[in-house]
């Protein structure tokens, strides 16, 4: 009899690393291409934003650091250290602590943020009348920094947790249940619990022994409320602990069957392709097999579809594929006004509040990647406003075009890139054309089209159209709905007329061209050719 269907004792409770491991490998690997893409899907979002780390991850993390490095005044950060060292605190310090673990930690956290560092050492006289209020800025940003995206990683977390859950009861999971458990106003109580769970934890690290022991004790809370996502942080830390009890090193061990997943990590991909997929779903299938305690509070676990067996497991029994189709109560999280199979109605005001938005977050994005490149401010545009219409334009035309498509994912995502690729190269070309300069070039990137467009950059428009069209997009309507159509119609006159004003200037004076924006054609074909 199967472990997963039957109601069984504590002592009846078999715990097999071999079944574990066949579980897990099936999962992932026997399921087919569709469903073992998706997984590599999920991993890598998550991975790319930190909330799970990789190989890759510390790689790029290690490269920034060393960008940083290169760029900060060195003369700054001694100033600063030369500050701290000679604090009281430090002074009481012994002198190992003080230079090999706090002052190394300093060093890092400075080089790490030198493009911060550097917006202040803009103006020198304030730097060397305030270099203590500097330091504390510095660290205050710093904490407050990592502290809120700390939080927010172990939040979204809990749908990563959601999404491998359901990856292993059938084929095929959708890549939107990730955003399941924080749908009716969800959000805030799950960033609540995960906040006091990462708190707790860190608390318990300082003690070394108890940071183990609670490690293990804690370890299923993510899966927990992405089960049920209304429990509080009592309830999952009682539930928790009552799962783990008796079977921690039993876990540790599991875990270290897994411990080859470091070479593989080495390997260019591998942590993506095989390492994490297999990790996270070992971790899924340890909580599976301790959820079937009979001895502890069942009445936390809602999902039924959950107390069946593995998918892979029921196909071995004898199950039909067809006949595998889970119904879970958590529903699928929902924008108000907005179906994620359905394309949205949006009236012109909403369009036109789409352009401007997205021609704001293109212009910020342009000038915070060049503040923390260059360390110094440049408006990026050739329009003299704060907005770049290649954003609003690719922004509108694909919600307004693409929308239809909301319910055939592939094809939504080859249209972007294929859409955004035109638009890309018409504007780049008419920009040289007219201007005779070029405001980007992808000549050294890998696989480029005539240095206007490459792939890199048409996965990333494809990825940005996703989040415009099931997410901006609706987000934005449901805004217009709330100023009303009188409130509406006011705002967007007056954003129209002020880019009517700008590009008016544009074709009068002339488009900006200052420092930071473009580069003359005679320049770019220069510096292409010294690279050959």
């Amino acid at each position: 009899m199967d472990n997963y269907n039957g109601i069984k004792s504590e002592d009846s409770l078999k715990w097999s690393v071999l079944d574990i491991r066949r579980r897990v490998r099936r999962t992932v690997f026997t399921k087919g291409i569709n469903a073992y893409l998706v997984l590599v899907l999920i991993v890598f979002i998550f991975s790319f934003i930190g909330i799970i780390r990789t190989n890759a991850y510390s790689e790029i993390n290690e490269i920034d650091m060393k960008i940083g490095r290169g760029a900060v005044n060195k003369e700054d950060i001694i100033n600063i250290l030369e500050y701290v060292r000679n604090t009281r605190l430090l002074q009481a310090m012994p002198k190992f602590v003080r230079e090999e673990i706090v002052i190394s930690i300093i060093w890092s956290t400075l080089t790490s943020y030198s493009w911060l560092l550097n917006l202040f050492s803009k103006n020198d006289a304030y730097m060397s009348r305030n270099i203590g209020e500097v330091f504390a800025l510095l660290m205050l940003f710093v904490v407050i920094y990592k502290g809120v995206g700390s939080f927010l990683k172990k939040t979204l977390s809990v749908g990563v947790a959601r999404a491998l859950m359901e990856n292993r009861c059938q084929k095929n999971v959708q890549i939107r249940r990730i955003f399941a458990p924080f749908g009716n106003k969800k959000f805030l109580h799950i960033v609540g619990v995960m906040s006091i769970y990462l708190i707790v934890s860190f608390l318990w690290w300082l003690t070394l022994i108890g940071g183990v022991i609670k490690y293990y004790q804690y370890y299923f809370v993510p899966y927990l409320l992405a089960e049920k996502p209304d429990l509080g942080w009592k309830e999952a830390r009682n539930l928790s602990k009552e799962m783990t009890k008796g079977y921690k090193m039993k876990m540790f061990l599991t875990e270290l069957s897994y411990i080859y997943l470091v070479i593989v990590s080495i390997i260019p991909f591998g942590d993506l392709f095989i390492g994490l997929p297999v990790y996270y779903t070992a971790i899924t299938d340890m909580y599976f097999t301790l959820r079937q305690r009979t001895d502890i509070d069942r009445s936390k676990f809602i999902e039924d579809e959950f107390d069946k067996a593995a998918y892979t497991d029921r196909i071995k029994a004898g199950e039909k594929a067809e006949d595998i189709t889970p119904v879970y109560k958590l529903p699928n999280f929902q924008i108000r006004n907005s179906d994620f199979d359905e394309a949205d109605k949006y009236a012109i005001t909403d369009f036109i509040a789409m352009f401007f938005i997205f021609c704001f977050v293109g212009w910020a994005w342009e000038v915070g990647l060049h503040i923390v490149k260059d360390h110094a401010f440049h408006n990026r545009g050739f329009m003299y406003g704060p907005w770049l219409p290649i954003y609003g334009a690719g922004g509108v035309f694909i919600i307004a075009l693409l929308n239809r498509f909301k319910n055939n994912k592939p094809k939504l995502f080859i249209s972007t890139m294929v859409l955004c690729g035109i638009l890309e190269y018409t504007t780049s070309f008419v920009l040289e054309f007219f201007q005779n300069m070029s405001y980007w070039d992808y000549h050294k990137m890998k696989i480029n089209l005539n240095g206007r467009v490459c792939l890199a950059g048409l996965i990333a428009f494809a990825i940005g159209g996703f989040l415009g069209i099931y997410i901006l997009g609706p987000l934005i309507k449901n805004l217009m709905l709330k100023f009303g159509r009188k409130k509406s119609i006011i705002i967007c006159t007056v954003l129209v007329i002020l880019f009517i004003i700008d590009a008016v200037v544009c074709v009068t004076v002339g488009p900006n061209t200052g420092e930071g924006v473009g580069k003359e054609y005679s320049m770019l074909i220069q510096n292409n050719l010294s690279v050959f």
